[in-house]
């Protein structure tokens, strides 16, 4: 009997021990709060910021690499080679060097270019072919700077210098003896030459020389692209902006016609 009541007060007490830790969940249940997480609008854009910075990164890189890829199996499009050593001197723009031969140094104007165009200028003029005449006067025109040429075309058409020429027949060589710059003045050439010129002058065959010193002003002419060197300047990078004509003697005789006698 005694074993039962032991066996009663035991399971009595783990009920109540049951009942008490029921109690005690039922009364934390109520004062438990829901867990809400959430992200920093801050950090959001953050990360969104960064993450465009990688792919535009990896853009850039990817158009690097197809560069120099294709940098590297590209042909140049212009390589200089010293004929006489056999060196290359220049792929593209990048210098190798140079040689005895062959030295490379950036583009600039000077007094060579000038002469150039000069003597150009003068031999489209004072040399006369009929058959390229309105061509070389063209030619001639285009290396004037555009409002002088307009005025010398109307010069040349008041003073009727090209049908005269044209009329009598005009057939001339030019033989330019002297050129020199005006000191202190670069852009200011002076032209001494000869003039030889066969004409027809009222049905008689005339031979005449004249000595004529020309001064011829220059202008950079105005730059395309990057360059004063152009076509319409002969690659020279000037244009002629004035021509003063002084002729400084001249001599005229017919020329003599040889007859054959056939018996």
């Amino acid at each position: 009997m005694s074993a039962d009541v032991l066996e009663l007060e035991k399971s009595v007490g783990t009920e109540a021990i049951d009942l008490v830790e029921n109690r005690d969940h039922t009364q934390e249940a109520p004062t438990s709060m829901p867990v809400i997480c959430y992200r920093d609008p801050a950090d959001v854009r953050t990360i969104r910021h960064q993450s465009w910075l990688i792919i535009v990164s990896f853009v850039v890189a990817a158009i690097a690499v197809v560069g120099v890829v294709y940098k590297s199996i590209q042909k140049p499009d212009r390589i200089v080679v010293d004929m006489s050593s056999g060196r290359t001197v220049m792929i593209n723009d990048r210098e190798l060097g140079a040689t005895e031969a062959v030295k490379l140094e950036k583009d600039k104007l000077q007094i060579a270019d000038m002469d150039y165009v000069v003597k150009a200028f003068v031999d489209y003029l004072y040399r006369v072919d009929q058959r390229s005449r309105s061509k070389d006067i063209e030619a001639a025109l285009r290396l004037m700077v555009p409002g002088q040429a307009k005025k010398f075309a109307q010069y040349l058409t008041d003073q009727k210098v090209l049908q005269t020429q044209r009329e009598q027949q005009w057939s001339a060589i030019w033989k330019p003896e002297y050129l020199e710059h005006a000191p202190g003045k670069p852009l200011t050439v002076k032209v001494y030459g000869t003039q030889e010129i066969d004409m027809v002058v009222k049905s008689e065959s005339k031979h005449a020389t004249k000595h004529i010193l020309l001064t011829i002003e220059l202008l950079p002419d105005a730059p395309e692209n990057g360059t004063f060197r152009l076509d319409r300047n002969l690659r020279s990078g000037f244009r002629i902006n004035s021509i003063d004509y002084k002729e400084l003697s001249s001599n005229e005789a017919e020329t003599p016609v040889v007859a054959s006698n056939r018996g």
